[in-house]
């Protein structure tokens, strides 16, 4: 049985304190690298070396930019039918307002046209959601079975479930959105402040992907 979501967020964050607070070079180095267009696909490679049960320095940068870059690109793969989804939803959504749009004065049955046009655009974004939530389900153990056992098994659908399933699907999903939203909120509390907060959120966002990737990391041991 996995680690339970109490430990794992203890653990995961004493390590990303350890490896990062024990090496301040290292945590300023990744901090610009993140600011750097293609160059942080160095950092998301050294994210992967965590998911792979490797030290997390800034050793052979050369790997850590190929696994960065393969872990985008399998990421962008699980997302590109919830973004066909929404590209369609968002055109269906203008045709929408276009008929539900009458002129003249407002009566009860464009009121009533406008209403359901409102509630199924409604229902339409919350559709969009839960398809976006249930690929990134499945992008995050693909991206760990990546790391450990190369780019094929990141689409090996029959290890990612097991993974899943070894973990606890209830469990699983619990275990991100509690972490989704510790990191929400660190974000949110970083962007609305002024300047200040922004150089913040630079520095704390390589220490927040040593957390998550460990966080995963230990999930699926």
């Amino acid at each position: 049985m996995s680690i339970g979501i109490g430990d794992n967020l203890t653990q995961s964050f004493e390590f990303s304190k350890e490896k990062l607070g024990g090496n301040i070079g290292t945590w300023l180095i990744l901090s610009i690298l993140n600011l750097i267009p293609i160059v942080d696909w160095i950092v998301y490679g050294t994210y992967v070396k965590i998911l792979r049960g490797e030290e997390p320095d800034l050793n052979n940068m050369g790997k850590s930019f190929v696994d960065g870059l393969l872990a985008l690109i399998i990421g962008l793969i699980y997302m590109i039918i919830p973004i066909l989804l929404i590209i369609v939803l968002s055109i269906g959504t203008f045709s929408i307002d276009s008929m539900t749009a009458t002129p003249g004065p407002e009566t009860f049955h464009s009121m009533m046209l406008a209403g359901a046009g409102l509630a199924l655009n409604i229902g339409l974004v919350i559709l969009c959601l839960i398809v976006a939530f249930l690929f990134a389900l499945i992008a995050k153990p693909a991206v760990v079975n990546f790391a450990r056992n190369g780019f094929g098994a990141a689409f090996k659908f029959g290890e990612i479930f097991s993974m899943i399933s070894k973990a606890g699907w209830l469990k699983y999903i619990l275990s991100l959105l509690v972490f989704w939203i510790i990191f929400g909120v660190i974000i949110f509390v970083c962007v609305i402040i002024p300047v200040l907060g922004w150089i913040l959120l630079i520095f704390i966002l390589p220490f927040l992907y040593f957390w998550g990737a460990k966080y995963l990391a230990n999930l699926f041991e």
